[in-house]
C-alpha cells in the first residue's frame, strides 16, 4: 500500500491574430476491425482532417450510457485509435465524441459496443477558429506582447481565476496598482521576500501594474491574443488511456469563477487502495469515496476538531484570492488502511470518524514505521504520534520567517519529514534520529519548490512551481538537482510551465509532474532523465498526483480541482 507523502496549502488585438486550426466530423459506419492496442478492443477507427490527412494526438472520448465514466484514447501517427480491451470501455451503448479548440466538435450517440467484436468509427474533422476562452494560462501569456519576466508575473494571476477574468476590463495604472495590491493581500504586498518570484511583493507589484496598464489600459482592445501550443503527437505521448469519473457537486466550467465557490466540489487530493479512490474537498468538510470498478461515489461529512492553532493571517488577508478554505487538502492512509483527514480517522469498515490528532491536522505524513507526523508551517510545530502505543512527541524546527514560508511536506521512505521552502528557495529535511534539520538550497533560486513525493531509495522529487523544473534531493548523499519539465526551456520563461506537484512510481522508476499553466502532465524517466509530455482531453487544474503501483501498467490518479471537478485515472502502455 502506498501512502500519501505530499500535502500543501493553496495561486484585441493587444497584439496579433490568434493561432488556430479547427474541426468537424463525418461518421463513416461500423464494421469489424483489428485492434491496434489489444485483441479484445471494442472500438477503434481513424481520424483525418478535411483534406484527408491523418491526425495524430487527437483524443477520442467514449462515455458509457447512464454512467459517470468517460474513457479517452489518442490517435497515433497514422490517425488510428483503439480502446484497449483492458480499458473501462464495456459492452453496451456509448456516446463517442471529439471536442478540441481547433476543430468542429463531433458527437455520435447510441454507439452499441458488443463483446467479441470491434466496432469501427472513423471521423473527418473540419477546422474552426479557436477561441481565447478555450486557451490555457500558458497560451494566453505566450500570445501577449512583453518580456518573459512580465508574462511570468501575469501568469500567476491564473492561480485563483482565469486570466480572462483579470483582463476583461481596462484600467489606468493607478487602478491596476490597487487591484494588484488587493490580490496580493495586505501582509504580503508590504514585504519583499528574496527567496521567491511570487508577484505579491513590493518589488513586483508596480512592474506588474505597469505591464497590465500597457496591454489593458484605457482605450485598449478587448480582443486578447493567444498562441496555441501544438499537441504532442509522438508515439509515447499517444499511448495513453485517460478515464474520467464525474463526482457529486462537480459543477460546470464557468469562465469567471473564482477559486472556492462553495456551490461546487473542489477535489484537492486523492489516494487509492485496491477497491476505492478517496478524495478531499478543499472548501467543505466531505471525504469522498469512488468505487474504481463501478464509478459509484459516496461522500461522508465530518466536523473538524477545534482548531488549536491560529489561522494564517496572510491567508485571511488575501480576500482577492478567493474563499478561505473550510475543508482540507491532505488525506492519507494509516497502516491499518483507515483514512486520516483533518485531525480525524475514518474507519473504512464502520464508515465512522473519530479524533486521532492533538491538532486540527496541518500537513499529514505517515512514516514507513506507522508513525504519523503533522506540521504547522508558520509556527514550525512538528509533532509525531505513534498509533501503536499512543506516544506523542513535539519538535521545534525553524518557523518560516516573514519573507517566506513552508508549503508541501511529507515523510520520506526513510522516515524523515521533508519540507518544501516555497518562499525560501530551499528544501528542509528533519532527521528524527538526531532531532536536527538540514537546509538544502535549490539549484534554481526563487523556483518555488511546492509539493512532492519520495521514492523507496530515499530520494525525494518535487515540482518547482515558478521555475518550471522538476527537483530531486537525496539527503543521504547531500545531493540536490533539478531538470527542466519542458526540455530546453529556461526557468521562468516560455512555455511558462508550472509544476505544482510530483509523484514517484517506484515500480516503473518514473516521476510524474503536473503543469498548472496548461492541460498537460509529464512523465520523467529516472534512468534516462528524459520527459514525455501528455496532453489531457479536458483542461484539468491539478494540485496533487497519486501513483497506484499495484496496477499492471503505469497508473496515475489526478484530482481535477476546478469545476467540473472529477477524479481522473491515467494509464500508459
Amino acid at each position: 500500500m502506498q501512502t500519501m507523502k505530499s500535502a500543501g496549502l493553496p495561486i484585441r488585438s493587444i497584439g496579433a491574430a490568434i493561432l488556430t486550426v479547427a474541426w468537424a466530423a463525418a461518421y463513416t459506419g461500423f464494421g469489424p476491425i483489428r485492434s491496434y492496442a489489444a485483441e479484445e478492443s471494442l472500438l477503434g477507427g481513424k481520424v483525418t482532417s478535411s483534406n484527408g490527412a491523418a491526425l495524430a494526438g487527437i483524443p477520442v472520448r467514449a462515455r458509457r450510457a447512464n454512467s459517470n465514466i468517460t474513457v479517452s484514447v489518442y490517435t497515433n501517427s497514422r490517425g488510428e485509435y483503439s480502446f484497449p480491451g483492458w480499458s473501462d470501455v464495456a459492452p453496451g451503448p456509448h456516446t463517442v465524441s471529439i471536442a478540441l479548440p481547433d476543430f468542429q466538435p463531433v458527437k455520435r450517440e447510441a454507439v452499441l459496443l458488443s463483446a467479441g467484436s470491434a466496432a469501427k468509427l472513423d471521423f473527418n474533422l473540419q477546422p474552426r477558429q479557436a477561441q481565447v476562452s478555450e486557451a490555457t494560462i500558458a497560451e494566453i501569456v505566450m500570445g501577449l506582447p512583453g518580456t518573459d519576466e512580465q508574462k511570468f508575473l501575469l501568469a500567476q494571476c491564473g492561480h485563483c481565476h482565469s486570466l480572462l477574468w483579470a483582463l476583461r476590463n481596462p484600467h489606468t495604472k493607478d487602478e491596476w496598482l490597487q487591484i494588484v495590491r488587493r490580490m496580493a493581500g495586505e501582509t504580503r504586498s508590504t514585504t519583499d521576500r528574496p527567496g521567491t518570484r511570487s508577484f505579491d511583493q513590493p518589488r513586483y507589484i508596480e512592474p506588474l501594474a505597469d505591464y497590465l496598464a500597457s496591454i489593458r489600459g484605457p482605450g485598449s482592445s478587448d480582443q486578447i491574443p493567444f498562441r496555441q501550443r501544438p499537441r504532442p503527437t509522438g508515439e509515447a505521448s499517444t499511448r495513453i488511456v485517460v478515464t474520467e469519473y464525474d463526482l457529486p457537486r462537480g459543477g460546470q466550467r464557468e469562465l469567471y469563477m473564482i477559486r472556492g465557490d462553495r456551490r461546487f466540489l473542489w477535489a484537492h487530493d486523492v489516494i487509492t487502495n485496491e477497491k476505492y479512490a478517496y478524495y478531499s474537498d478543499h472548501f467543505s468538510n466531505f471525504l469522498g469515496r469512488l468505487d474504481k470498478k463501478t464509478g459509484e461515489v459516496k461522500e461522508f461529512r465530518y466536523e473538524k476538531p477545534a482548531r488549536q492553532e491560529a489561522p494564517d493571517p496572510n491567508t485571511a488577508s488575501r480576500a482577492g484570492m478567493g474563499a478561505r478554505s473550510e475543508g482540507t487538502q491532505g488525506v492519507d492512509f494509516d497502516h491499518e488502511g483507515n483514512i486520516l483527514i483533518a485531525g480525524l480517522r475514518f474507519d473504512t469498515k464502520t464508515e465512522q470518524f473519530s479524533p486521532w490528532s492533538p491538532v486540527e491536522g496541518g500537513v499529514i505524513g505517515v512514516a514507513p514505521d506507522g508513525k504519523v507526523w503533522t506540521f504547522q508551517g508558520r509556527s514550525g510545530a512538528l509533532r509525531m504520534y505513534d498509533p501503536k502505543n499512543g506516544e506523542q512527541k513535539a519538535y521545534q524546527v525553524p518557523p518560516a520567517p516573514p519573507e517566506g514560508y513552508i508549503y508541501g511536506t511529507w515523510v520520506d521512505d526513510l522516515g524523515r519529514p521533508v519540507f518544501m521552502g516555497w518562499g525560501l528557495s530551499l528544501v528542509r529535511v528533519f532527521d528524527p534520529k538526531t532531532e536536527k534539520h538540514t537546509d538544502y538550497p535549490v539549484v534554481t533560486p526563487q523556483s518555488g519548490p511546492r509539493r512532492g513525493d519520495s521514492g523507496t531509495d530515499g530520494r525525494s522529487w518535487f515540482g518547482e512551481y515558478f521555475g518550471g523544473r522538476l527537483g530531486m534531493i537525496d539527503p543521504t548523499k547531500g545531493e540536490i538537482k533539478d531538470f527542466p519539465l519542458v526540455p530546453d526551456a529556461k526557468p521562468f520563461g516560455a512555455p511558462f510551465a508550472m509544476p505544482y506537484a510530483a509523484a514517484v512510481d517506484n515500480k516503473n522508476q518514473l516521476v510524474w509532474a503536473t503543469d498548472f499553466s496548461s492541460s498537460r502532465i509529464f512523465r520523467f524517466d529516472m534512468k534516462t532523465e528524459k520527459t514525455t509530455e501528455y496532453w489531457m482531453p479536458l483542461p484539468y487544474e491539478v494540485r496533487h498526483l497519486w501513483v497506484s503501483e499495484t496496477d499492471e501498467r503505469p497508473t496515475l490518479w489526478i484530482p481535477s480541482y476546478r469545476p467540473p471537478s472529477q477524479l481522473v485515472k491515467v494509464q500508459v502502455y
